[in-house]
């Protein structure tokens, strides 16, 4: 079963996709003379790209619930909402049969070496956020030069902000290189957030690979954002190398329990500190010096490669769009995929739209058992990068 394609169980219908045309073309656009990926921590600087397709569909939701587990089992659940986008097909020439998706924030903020609480700072640059030139996904960079004693970092943040429980899940390819920190998290504060994280300094070549699997609770927030501590904290050995291929990261999200899994595999289920309120999800590769965490920064530049996210949830704001009068979807239910396929790249394509907007403020994240502070007292921008795709079905 493809791990875009949810099983309809009940109340299928075909779809009738309704069409739209767009100018054919996809093209990277810059408000201001494009300066060096080095120079992006400029705060005044937008970044813009914009979409264009030959030909692209749009159709009705085609589920109107998405039921994750047996009914009869503890974990089950129930979710309206779903998000989704392949990074690895920003292909526009094709037509779809589709439902609008994903909207990410590419973030640009400077920490300074106190507030990030290591020997350096960090700087999220936008240029540090590409498409990769192989096709295999997103991008994500952490630069091994240090800029006025930040170092250079990327992360990407979904526009949304409403999502509360659900089954959220990426296809990543971590660095082998040496003194960085990768996460796949959901944040709403310090002390609300679901953390997957891959060390890089923890990757022993033919020996040990840990997998970090953090709850910031309010236990670690007493504990000085410390959640190593706390039940919200367990390292787990992988049998694979996370830098070697693409693999599935997943948390299922419910009330008073998050289980995770890695390709499908359940690894470790967290009941206390568990997260209630509404918040984003989050992908960062970042590092800030800290020898008990990230380490580095890296001897040279380092990539986190990201093949797709997928999200099934529900929405803090009430029922989703889908449901409408009639049910929506003819009151489709369809079956979450949970048999954890392996996170290589499909021909599933997408089209994207990205505007840059400056002035904006991000929200304070951060990932590690240990916290490290976003912010500084300066100024903070961020750049929009709406990655809107169209999904096949």
């Amino acid at each position: 079963m493809s791990r875009f394609l949810p099983r309809c169980w009940s109340g299928c219908s075909p779809l009738e996709p309704r069409t739209r045309d767009l100018d054919s073309a996809l093209v990277p656009e810059r408000s201001q003379a494009t300066p060096n990926p080095a120079d992006d921590n400029i705060p005044s600087m937008r970044t813009t790209l914009v979409l264009a397709s030959a030909s692209s569909a749009l159709a009705a939701c085609p589920c109107a619930y998405y039921t994750l587990n047996a009914t009869t089992t503890p974990n089950h659940a129930t979710f309206t909402e779903h998000l989704e986008i392949d990074f690895t097909q920003p292909n526009p020439s094709l037509t779809w049969t589709s439902t609008p998706g994903l909207a990410w924030q590419a973030q640009a903020y400077n920490v300074t070496p106190a507030a990030a609480r290591g020997p350096y700072g960090k700087s999220a640059q936008v240029g540090n956020v590409a498409l990769n030139s192989q096709s295999q996904g997103l991008d994500l960079w952490v630069r091994s030069q240090v800029l006025e004693g930040m170092v250079p970092i990327a992360e990407v943040v979904t526009a949304r902000t409403d999502v509360l429980y659900g089954s959220i899940r990426a296809g990543m390819r971590t660095t082998g290189t040496n003194g960085t920190c990768g996460a796949f998290f959901f944040y709403h504060d310090d002390s609300q957030e679901i953390d997957m994280e891959v060390l890089s300094r923890q990757q022993v070549p033919g020996g040990n690979h840990t997998l970090n699997l953090v709850l910031q609770s309010p236990a670690s927030s007493s504990a000085g954002f410390n959640a190593a501590g706390t039940p919200g904290f367990t390292p787990y050995t992988l049998t694979f190398d996370p830098a070697a291929a693409f693999h599935e990261y997943r948390f299922d999200w419910l009330p008073g329990r998050v289980d995770m899994y890695v390709d499908g595999a359940w690894l470790h289920s967290f009941h206390d500190g568990v997260p209630d309120s509404p918040g984003a999800v989050h992908l960062i590769h970042w590092s800030n010096g800290d020898p008990g965490w990230s380490g580095g920064p890296p001897e040279e530049d380092a990539v986190l490669t990201v093949s797709y996210v997928t999200a099934y949830f529900n929405a803090s704001g009430g029922a989703s769009a889908c449901l409408d009068d009639d049910g929506g979807a003819g009151g489709a239910v369809c079956e979450v995929p949970v048999d954890g396929p392996a996170a290589q790249p499909t021909a599933r394509p997408l089209t994207a739209s990205a505007t840059g907007t400056a002035g904006s403020t991000s929200s304070t994240t951060h990932s590690g058992a240990g916290r490290s502070a976003r912010r500084s007292s300066g100024t903070f921008v961020y750049a929009l990068l709406l990655l809107r795709f169209l999904e096949q079905w």
